[in-house]
């Protein structure tokens, strides 16, 4: 069982944002070794990249080359989030992009698209969402 608990530190203690989750979470693993990793959250992805994503990137390419939105969707992550990292592939999902790489991931379909489909899309400065 993995659990994100997130909070912040007060004079050197942790302070959960919800204090009844944590205890739950804990009271679940009672009398068993675990492992703490502390970090600071990442971002991830805006609302607006994923509006630009869908609302854009998305829907010109499945306009394109005629096929289900949804479908360009799944493509596009095998494409170009395909995660080799672990023990098995798998594919990420968009969702658990951070802002950083959210960007990197329309980068790389901008240019692909460009390349390969000969299409342009837009920045998303340069459309309204």
């Amino acid at each position: 069982m993995d659990a994100i608990i997130r909070g912040k530190v007060e004079k050197a203690q942790f302070k959960p944002n919800d204090p009844t989750a944590f205890r739950l979470v804990f009271a679940k693993l009672e009398g068993q070794q675990i492992e703490v990793i502390v970090r600071k959250p990442k971002k991830t992805r805006t609302d607006s990249q994923r509006k630009y994503y869908f609302g854009v990137i998305v829907a010109l390419i499945s306009e394109e080359i005629g096929e289900n939105k949804n479908v360009v969707h799944e493509q596009l992550k095998v494409k170009f989030l395909y995660d080799l990292s672990g023990e098995l592939p798998k594919v990420r999902s968009t969702s658990d992009l951070t802002t950083v790489e959210e960007e990197e991931y329309h980068s790389e379909i901008r240019m692909w698209a460009s390349e390969f489909l000969n299409i342009y899309l837009p920045l998303p400065n340069e459309v309204a969402l």
